[in-house]
């Protein structure tokens, strides 16, 4: 089981995960940064498509996408994964992670492949409400003077 408390991160034992540098020339790392900020990369479009592919039926455009993902990056061509002879949705909710690792997209996929209500490292909620964040109650209270207009999602 992982450790993500202080004690339990161990960070004096060697370099974490960093998948985006931070700025070099801004004052505070983040204002005014020098380093571009992703909002959507090329991988995550092909997923996109492809699980848009497989739902739909074609799983030989949906593994295409796939392979053609996992075959491009072969800059240390001992480490190119093969490509794939199947695809079903666990298959590509797998490929989902190895693609976007560290972006902080997997709650979203966990929700939209049926995932989220596992239980994994320190969460044991299995709540089906739980995929939906709560409304401000400052919100709900503006929009108060039109019966029914705002109302809090279940569960809070």
């Amino acid at each position: 089981m992982l450790d993500f408390t202080g004690p339990g991160s161990l960070h004096n034992t060697g370099y974490r995960f960093s998948k985006y540098q931070f700025s070099r020339t801004a004052p505070n790392c983040c204002s005014y940064s020098s380093v571009d900020l992703v909002l959507i990369r090329l991988g995550e479009i092909y997923l996109m498509r492809a699980e848009a592919k497989l739902r739909k039926g074609d799983n030989a455009g949906a593994l295409a996408d796939v392979n053609t993902l996992r075959t491009s990056r072969n800059a240390r061509p001992d480490q190119t994964p093969d490509a794939l002879n199947t695809i079903n949705l666990d298959i590509l909710f797998r490929e989902s992670g190895f693609e976007l690792y560290w972006e902080g997209f997997r709650r979203n996929y966990q929700i939209r492949f049926g995932k989220y209500e596992g239980s994994w490292t320190g969460k044991t909620d299995n709540d089906v409400n739980k995929r939906l964040f709560p409304i401000p109650q400052r919100a709900v209270d503006g929009a108060s003077s039109e019966e029914g207009f705002l109302v809090q999602n279940p569960g809070y």
